[in-house]
């Protein structure tokens, strides 16, 4: 009788284990507001987004923070990239609550206007919008095409393609 007792304790057990393994602790944001900014050590440019409201985000539901920030910010340094402005650092900004997005927007904003030097440029949204990434990568082609790649990836692809025997 103990011995069937372990046996379902057990089971049970490594049955919610599996379930929480597979939910990957992420989950799909009703909505969240995000900027960007960009930045170069070669121009006294500086851009920013728009504040923009983005639904379709997936959230880490431990920390709170968008999935793939990398890959947004990566979407920014690839359209200013496009209009000729290359090697830009560039910075994705995110927030469910549009009064605490706003106030880092404008605590940003103010420091480079406050140290002067810098041109200021905006963004707008008809130029530029964020578009959601997926949390779970290869899940659909869609998916896989509007990813950016990584730079870890992009360098093994250049290794690659390297000529053999230099």
């Amino acid at each position: 009788m103990k011995k069937a007792l372990y046996i379902i304790i057990a089971v049970l057990s490594m049955a919610s284990t599996v379930s929480i393994m597979a939910k990957g602790g992420e989950e799909l944001a009703q909505k969240m507001y995000v900027f960007g900014v960009s930045t170069s050590f070669n121009d006294s440019t500086v851009f920013f987004t728009e504040i923009m409201e983005l639904e379709g985000a997936w959230v880490e539901s431990k920390t709170g923070f968008i999935v793939g920030r990398d890959n947004y910010s990566y979407q920014l340094r690839d359209h200013l990239e496009s209009k000729g402005y290359p090697k830009r650092t560039c910075i994705f900004i995110s927030g469910k609550n549009l009064k605490d997005v706003t106030k880092k927007y404008d605590k940003l904003k103010s420091r480079y206007v406050k140290k002067g030097g810098s041109d200021i440029l905006l963004i707008d949204k008809s130029e530029f919008t964020f578009k959601p990434i997926a949390a779970i990568q290869g899940t659909s082609q869609e998916t896989q095409a509007e990813m950016p790649k990584s730079k870890g990836k992009k360098k093994r692809e250049k290794q690659n393609k390297a000529p053999a025997g230099k």
